[in-house]
């Protein structure tokens, strides 16, 4: 697992994401509906049975708006003008605040989500796990995050670690992250960087069951191009098993009993 450090406090966070129009480049992007649509309906299909779904940093609710026709919607936002959009626009039910520090009843939801939000988490761990908490028995959390081995460097950084290591040579470190700034020059703060492998095994580490993985249909553009894209890179992934893809996708279940 990759991590940035130094990092910002969770008050600077807070106070980047609740800038006034911050979200605003999203109302650009007419394929957002459509993407919130498909996850939608990647939800539906792992809980049929719909009820309860909480997602987790929900932005500006524009997910909520669609999900609410199939599930009894919640949210929770850290970004007050986040939350303040998804009430204006959509009249969701939004709980202001990081997940960790919200009173919410355990064992409530047939369904959680968390839209890339887990690599913004200061403690993605102790986040999944408060999850596993709120979910109800055979309730499933759905997590999509971006790919940090979309081109597979990693692998082949760790296929070149193998190889030192065995000939007794200095390993290779030179996989390095950007430090994080708060002053215009960042657009997103990602604090944890998943691949695949790490993802599933955080969830499976917490007693969870997985019942899907793969890749993130993450594309708010519009055409023909884009669907195929995703396409070609879905088949891919169900060939090889190697997820080259922006963003990846990975759903678990908690177990009865």
């Amino acid at each position: 697992v990759l991590y940035v450090s130094p990092r910002p406090t969770a008050e600077a966070i807070g106070a980047f994401y609740s800038a006034t129009g911050h979200y605003a480049h999203w109302d650009d992007e007419p394929g957002r509906a459509a993407m919130w649509r498909r996850r939608t309906d990647r939800v539906r299909k792992l809980s049929p049975r719909g009820g309860r779904l909480l997602d987790v940093g929900t932005g500006q609710g524009d997910f909520g708006a669609a999900a609410r026709k199939h599930f009894d919607f919640e949210g929770t936002e850290i970004s007050s003008e986040g939350a303040r959009l998804a009430r204006e626009r959509h009249g969701l039910r939004v709980h202001e605040g990081e997940l960790l520090a919200l009173d919410l009843p355990r064992g409530a939801y047939d369904a959680i989500t968390l839209w890339h939000v887990l690599e913004h988490l200061a403690d993605p761990r102790a986040t999944i796990a408060r999850c596993a908490e709120l979910l109800k028995p055979g309730g499933v959390v759905c997590v999509a995050v971006p790919n940090t081995d979309e081109e597979l460097v990693l692998r082949k950084a760790m296929l070149r670690a193998a190889r030192d290591f065995a000939l007794k040579q200095k390993p290779d470190r030179s996989i390095r992250f950007p430090r994080i700034t708060l002053d215009g020059r960042t657009e997103e703060i990602h604090l944890t960087h998943f691949t695949l492998r790490t993802l599933t095994w955080l969830l499976r580490s917490l007693g969870l069951e997985i019942v899907e993985r793969g890749i993130d249909d993450f594309s708010p553009e519009l055409g023909l191009r884009a669907r195929l894209r995703h396409h070609e890179l879905a088949l891919k992934f169900a060939w090889t098993g190697l997820a080259s893809a922006p963003c990846i996708f990975a759903a678990a279940k908690k177990p009865h009993g």
